[in-house]
């Protein structure tokens, strides 16, 4: 029985990344997704996903410092940088079309994909068929202070005292800068009450999904885990990330959100 996808490395931009084709079907509509993170591969999820892509083509690839693009080339922090990602990109789309046969590439970003994707929107138009975000990021700072306050919502109506305390402890992390003494461990506490009140996917049904893929390794775990701090430098710029005055785009763009 042949596999329902194509796995393969390509050389983009100096190193050789990693790509998952899900189905490959010839005349179809390609859509290239763009991973959060940074540095977190939906690739192994994408398992989920694919009884429902039979009227398209999707791909995703591993950016470079995550996933299996990060277990063969070893990125160090200093070589990540946003410019890079953005060359990385053009580089990938080029070869999507030549590999698909077509000048059509539809870019789907999530979560920190929305902000690699609303960027090469706004320099390279032409390249892309339309920009769809989910998850998306438009103000990072803006948004963490919302999350705050919707988390101490729920804290508030469930009356838990202990779980106030933590919280309040926590005041500072949306006006923290990531490179802060402390930020990692509070983003981590942070992460934690947060699934627990409902405000994210629980990681343990996401690590449930993560076995079942086909194309999961035990070694993937330890790349998501290690990812935060190979990305350090992404993370940064992401967390002081604002598109908020931009309102005009020469691609058509869609976004794709849930109410929190």
């Amino acid at each position: 029985m042949s596999k329902a996808y194509i796995e393969e490395y390509v050389p983009i931009n100096g190193i050789e990344q990693y790509f998952l084709h899900y189905p490959f079907l010839a005349g179809k509509e390609v859509i290239l997704h763009l991973h959060g993170g940074p540095g977190s591969s939906a690739a192994g999820f994408c398992h989920v996903l694919s009884e429902h892509w039979g009227f398209c083509n999707v791909v995703y690839y591993d950016q470079r410092g995550a996933g299996k693009t990060q277990k063969k080339n070893k990125s160090k922090p200093e070589e990540l940088t946003i410019d890079i990602l953005i060359a990385d990109l053009k580089q990938t789309i080029s070869y999507v079309k030549e590999k698909y046969g077509t000048d059509r590439v539809i870019l789907l970003g999530q979560s920190w994909g929305t902000i690699l994707g609303t960027q090469y929107a706004l320099k390279y138009p032409e390249d892309i068929v339309c920009y769809i975000g989910t998850g998306h990021c438009v103000d990072t700072r803006k948004e963490s202070k919302i999350i705050y306050n919707k988390l101490k919502e729920a804290i508030e109506a469930k009356s838990d005292k202990r779980d106030a305390r933590k919280l309040a402890e926590l005041a500072k992390l949306p006006y923290m800068d990531v490179e802060e003494e402390g930020y990692v461990r509070a983003e981590g506490k942070f992460f934690m009450l947060r699934t627990k009140y409902g405000l994210t996917l629980k990681t343990g049904r996401l690590l449930k999904l993560l076995r079942k893929s086909p194309i999961f390794k035990p070694s993937d775990l330890f790349l998501m885990v290690t990812a935060v701090k190979t990305n350090i430098r992404l993370m940064k710029w992401m967390v002081d990330y604002s598109i908020w005055d931009v309102t005009e785009y020469t691609t058509p763009v869609f976004y794709l959100e849930t109410p929190i």
